[in-house]
């Protein structure tokens, strides 16, 4: 009986929080080739099956949309001869924030990063068409200890845990969809074994405050919480109802689960 061949997957991003634990949950079943955005001219990436980009410009995250410093779209052209399939992470800040959001809810994004990702994923799509995976990402929670271009919650809290001070704005009484990494990493697993393409919006489709998270995850006695509300604030409540995912993976996360990752992350955040 031949030997079964495994599909190969290059995920693009080197440093990406994402990118490391998507790489070692995926290497147990898949060939995996890391490469930095800037080494790419250097491979053959023709005879990848997937190419899942992890990376950003800093430009991307705070700049009015350029297609120089689009990532996802130099990846498009590159590979839209070729039989490879194109995985996009996108975000959650494209649509109007409220609770129930479904991938036919209204776009609104809510600041420049959400803008530049709906051009970057209107762009693709005109390239590739068929062969692009959109994943509209909730708010990805993990034990983060890089440096990142944009900071995310979690880094924040990681970092006033060293600081024993963690400050935060109106977000902190909000309800948000968080979306634990290896939840995600299982997610796009699941996305990659049925070949799905299109857009996806990827969460728990648990609404959680802020608040809550801080209290399951952080030992309030080693830190002082700062709240500094600010006018004009433009977010709101958050949670996707993912109808769409369920059906597509069969993967359905309730409130018991969600807290055991929690836990989990506990756990880790407690080494510091």
């Amino acid at each position: 009986m031949s030997k079964l061949i495994k599909k190969k997957i290059i995920i693009v991003g080197y440093k990406s929080f994402i990118q490391a634990n998507l790489s070692n949950h995926l290497k147990k079943k898949y060939k995996i080739k890391k490469i930095k955005f800037n080494d790419l001219n250097q491979y053959n990436i023709s005879d990848a099956d997937f190419i899942i980009n992890c990376s950003n410009s800093k430009s991307f995250f705070y700049k009015k949309y350029l297609k120089n410093f689009d990532r996802n779209l130099k990846i498009a052209n590159l590979i839209k001869k070729t039989r490879t399939k194109f995985i996009i992470l996108s975000t959650r800040q494209v649509y109007d924030p409220k609770l129930n959001i479904t991938e036919r809810s209204k776009l609104k994004p809510i600041n420049m990063y959400a803008k530049n990702c709906l051009k970057s994923e209107n762009f693709c799509k005109k390239i590739i068409k068929n062969k692009l995976l959109i994943l509209r990402l909730s708010n990805v929670i993990g034990y983060e200890i890089g440096n990142k271009k944009k900071p995310s919650l979690m880094s924040i809290i990681i970092k006033g845990l060293k600081n024993k001070k963690i400050f935060f704005d109106n977000n902190y009484i909000l309800k948000k969809d968080f979306l634990p990494i290896k939840l995600l990493c299982l997610c796009i697993e699941k996305l990659i074994q049925k070949k799905i393409v299109g857009i996806v919006n990827i969460g728990t489709g648990i609404p959680v405050t802020v608040k809550e998270l801080i209290k399951t995850i952080v030992d309030l006695k080693r830190v002082k919480i700062v709240i500094k509300l600010k006018n004009n604030f433009k977010d709101n409540h958050f949670c996707y109802k993912l109808n769409k995912f369920e059906k597509l993976t069969k993967i359905k996360i309730n409130k018991k689960q969600l807290l055991k990752y929690f836990s989990n992350l506990r756990r880790e955040i407690n080494k510091i």
